[in-house]
């Protein structure tokens, strides 16, 4: 799978570890650094990856047409 550059970032690589701040990870090369923190070790993770929101349905309306 191929991901863009913008998306190379620490919180979806494999070497990060989530701390108990939201904005830090714990890098095995770097140390304690901020989730968007770009290195030349990234390692894409695809498990780190929260997928968006799916679209709800819409809701329908029942029309009686017999009237």
């Amino acid at each position: 799978m191929k991901i863009d550059k913008s998306e190379c970032i620490c919180a979806y690589c494999e070497y990060a570890a989530p701390v108990f701040d939201e904005d830090s990870v714990l890098c095995e090369k770097n140390g304690i650094v901020r989730k968007d923190y770009r290195c030349k070790r990234f390692s894409y993770d695809p498990l780190k990856r929260v997928p968006p929101k799916a679209l709800s349905a819409p809701t329908l309306e029942y029309i009686d047409i017999d009237n």
